[in-house]
């Protein structure tokens, strides 16, 4: 079962190990990306940082749902570093119907829509079409936090 997906440029570091993790009880963390998994340097990096009672994938999005559905029976979250790869992610898996957004870089001519969420044109475009298709986005650093009001129709 997918217990969250979750926007973050960071991947995986400190808040997601010792909070979501533990919080939802994920037994496999799957990292997708088109670029990451043929990149060693980065897979061996992810696989040091994972927790180490949890399973780590490390997938292109052709891949996903097949990883997914592999373990469908088990505690799963699924990280992606920003909205174009939330929209590619949710058109290659039905089943999502919220994403957390917990980080998305400060970059050139982007907006700050809360403390750790700053959007570019191109971002703010995704993160609209995945509203527009009934997906909802909530804010939220770590668990035991509150969830950010965010109007991302702004």
């Amino acid at each position: 079962m997918i217990k969250l997906v979750r926007v973050d440029h960071r991947l995986l570091h400190g808040q997601v190990i010792f909070s979501w993790t533990r919080q939802l009880e994920i037994e496999h963390i799957i990292v997708v990306d088109d670029k990451l998994p043929d990149d060693p340097i980065s897979v061996m990096t992810l696989n040091i940082a994972k927790p180490a009672d949890c399973k780590l994938s490390i997938v292109k999005f052709d891949k996903v749902k097949e990883t997914v559905e592999e373990d469908i029976n088990k505690n799963i979250m699924i990280l992606i570093k920003g909205p174009n790869e939330a929209v590619k992610l949710v058109e290659n898996i039905d089943q999502i119907d919220e994403i957390n957004y917990g980080g998305i870089a400060k970059k050139k001519d982007s907006i700050s829509y809360s403390q750790a969420i700053y959007l570019n044109k191109e971002e703010l475009e995704d993160t609209r079409t995945l509203l527009e298709k009934g997906i909802n986005i909530y804010v939220q650093q770590v668990p035991n936090s509150s969830i950010e009001k965010v109007d991302f129709m702004k």
